[in-house]
């Protein structure tokens, strides 16, 4: 008879994303790591950590960085073998970019709300890479998803993002 435990082992999952760039004098980060749980064969929910950071290469440099950080939770259904419906919240710490704010360049709490779907296309028997399109409803003017909407900053709150999961 299994454990509890082994149960608990078989069930989850880690996956996430990372980034990292350098062009010209700019170095961008990101690291985002997911704990999932399959509550069914289907339906699974989980918690996210992230971190970014955006600024200059050199130290002595009159460009200013950037970066933010914060967690949340989101809950994946599996329609069929390669398409999956998600809804995501993250709660980030941000620097208030809001010109008309009294918190203008302190930092402030962002929330998101992230609702889609996905492809999910297996890898190897346990690793999946995962396309996802996004909608963000809360659009908050702070939100560090902005500049990365598909048609800029002012117009349709949807983002796409590229990640891997392992152990599904």
């Amino acid at each position: 008879m299994p454990s509890r435990w082994t149960n608990i082992k078989d069930k989850t999952y880690l996956g996430g994303n990372f980034g990292f760039n350098i062009s010209g004098n700019l170095i961008y980060f990101s690291l985002s790591p997911q704990l999932g749980y399959k509550i069914t064969e289907n339906f699974s929910t989980g918690i996210t950590a992230k971190y970014v950071y955006l600024g200059p290469l050199q130290k002595d440099s009159p460009l200013l960085s950037y970066k933010y950080y914060g967690g949340g939770a989101f809950a994946r259904y599996r329609i069929s073998y390669s398409l999956v419906a998600t809804v995501e919240y993250e709660r980030l710490n941000v620097e208030d970019i809001n010109l008309n704010s009294f918190q203008y360049k302190e930092r402030v709490w962002s929330d998101v709300l992230l609702l889609g779907g996905g492809y999910n296309s297996k890898l190897s028997e346990n690793a999946f890479l995962q396309l996802y399109l996004l909608y963000d409803v809360i659009d908050d003017p702070n939100s560090p998803y902005r500049y990365n909407y598909i048609f800029g900053p002012n117009s349709i709150p949807v983002i796409y993002r590229i990640g891997f999961i392992f152990g599904l």
